[in-house]
């Protein structure tokens, strides 16, 4: 998966926006 960073990848962009919800989710919850 890191090997190939040179096309955005979907199973790349759909983990990247889980991780970007599951970051918000624990931004705000911690605040």
């Amino acid at each position: 998966m890191i090997e190939n960073k040179k096309r955005p990848n979907p199973t790349d962009i759909h983990v990247g926006s889980r991780i970007r919800l599951r970051r918000n989710m624990l931004g705000m919850s911690q605040e």
